[in-house]
């Protein structure tokens, strides 16, 4: 008999080198981000409030803008405080964080190379595997929470719990989440189901 979980994704929002076009090293969220989307969200609080109960879980990295965002989105929603692993953090760019986003270069070149000082998609892809096998066979029939995702999360999903090799997922373009604060009207990104026997 299958067993499946389903996973709702939400992105993060951004900290002072997302708002700079640079390669975000582990920053807070700006703090600016943070008041104005809460702000715009204010007057969806009951339906976020009846929306809440359908996760059992949520979880998020442990990098400080990710848990954040997941913290400020699980009080939003009147939910348990996310469950932080790093086993979900984003691909360590290394030598690259700090510098212009224009400057890393194409994700095909790391898949499996870790980037200078930092690490492969293929190690990304393998903490996530690990996580899965651990923590989502523990939700079966249920929906969680990945709160706090923005790049890594679409890739390694649609690798998941899609087949997708690793390769084409990190090629494909379509596979990103807009930070949280960019449309609030669209509050939950994607919606995934992972199945297993």
């Amino acid at each position: 008999m299958p067993h499946a979980v389903t996973i709702a994704l939400l992105g993060h929002l951004p900290s002072r080198d997302n708002h700079s076009g640079l390669r975000s090293r582990d920053q807070d969220v700006a703090g600016e981000s943070a008041r104005e989307f809460t702000a715009r969200l204010a007057t969806a609080r009951p339906l976020l409030g009846a929306i809440g109960p359908v996760f059992r879980a949520v979880y998020a990295p442990q990098t400080l803008r990710h848990l954040s965002s997941a913290r400020l989105v699980a009080e939003l929603l009147g939910i348990a405080a996310p469950v932080p692993d790093a086993r979900l953090n984003n691909v360590d760019y290394g030598a690259f964080k700090g510098k212009p986003l224009a400057e890393t270069p194409k994700k095909a070149a790391f898949v499996e190379t870790p980037y200078p000082g930092g690490t492969s998609w293929a190690q990304v892809a393998e903490r996530w595997h690990d996580f899965f096998l651990e923590r989502m066979r523990r939700h079966d029939g249920e929906t969680v929470l990945l709160a706090g995702q923005s790049g890594a999360a679409p890739v390694m999903l649609a690798h998941i719990c899609d087949g997708v090799p690793l390769a084409e997922a990190l090629a494909d373009d379509r596979l990103d989440v807009p930070f949280l604060d960019a449309e609030p009207a669209s509050f939950f990104r994607s919606v995934w189901t992972y199945r297993w026997r």
